[in-house]
């Protein structure tokens, strides 16, 4: 059961939230069974996924070459 306080804060994080839609901001109201949006998280992570191996290749290629290096 909810106290008063948290009655509260509830309310005060509301009057939040319907200012924030007042004001404009972007809400997006598809639901997640949503063929488009879930292309676009698809892309999106993707995407992170592609540079995060990028990283990590570049990463091999260094030690790989400071290992060549100190074996010649």
């Amino acid at each position: 059961m909810m106290s008063e306080e948290d009655i509260k804060q509830y309310h005060k994080l509301v009057e939040k939230l319907e200012l924030a839609k007042k004001k404009g901001t972007p809400t997006d109201d598809r639901g997640p069974a949503d063929l488009t949006k879930q292309i676009e998280v698809l892309e999106f992570r993707n995407e992170k996924l592609h540079k995060y191996n990028e990283k990590l290749i570049e990463e091999v290629r260094s030690l790989r070459s400071k290992l060549y290096v100190k074996e010649n």
